[in-house]
């Protein structure tokens, strides 16, 4: 079984997921980047979440690096495509002051590239000391900028995934893997 997720007891709620990577995994990669980035910081950084799908990730690592010793100020902060989707603008702003801090900004999913560069760049504008970034999943096969996240946990082959934060239609961020439509 996998952590916290029984599919024998899921009934057709999830039928036609098949999990990408599973909850078990996640965990273990969480654990392993909070160590590396309660390593990486001599300070306690300001912790920026991207929201929505970053959600569950950054509870985690937040908990995680928090048991190390690592404990953070956390807030979030929304940024959405446009229209034309060619690029990103600020939804939602963060309370939290940065100027002068180190900034963690954690979200789920690199692909493009534009969501990290906005968000870099919208806080070294505010004074951010510095900005370091956490992503889960590294999916940058459309990449279409310099960046690149400091820090990635795992490879994503480049098919549409859900759970663990990440949605479709608002549904199935609930879910503790991470998984793709299409179950073999």
């Amino acid at each position: 079984m996998d952590y916290f997720f029984d599919w024998d007891k899921a009934g057709d709620a999830h039928v036609g997921i098949e999990p990408v990577f599973t909850a078990d995994e996640i965990v273990n990669k969480v654990d392993e980047l909070a160590a590396r980035l309660t390593r990486w910081f001599d300070t306690e950084p300001v912790a920026q979440v991207v929201m929505n799908g970053a959600m569950m990730f950054a509870a985690d690592l937040s908990r995680a690096m928090s048991m190390r010793g690592c404990v953070m100020e956390m807030d979030f902060i929304h940024v959405t495509k446009t229209r034309q989707k060619s690029t990103v603008e600020l939804r939602a702003a963060s309370d939290l002051p940065v100027e002068g801090r180190d900034v963690l900004v954690i979200d789920d999913i690199f692909e493009n590239g534009r969501t990290l560069s906005f968000t870099r760049e919208y806080f070294l504008s505010l004074g951010a000391e510095s900005v370091t970034s956490v992503v889960l999943l590294d999916k940058s096969g459309k990449k279409e900028t310099n960046i690149k996240p400091d820090f990635i946990g795992f490879e994503c082959p480049d098919v549409f995934v859900i759970g663990y934060g990440m949605d479709i239609a608002y549904k199935y961020r609930e879910l503790p893997f991470i998984g793709k439509m299409g179950r073999a």
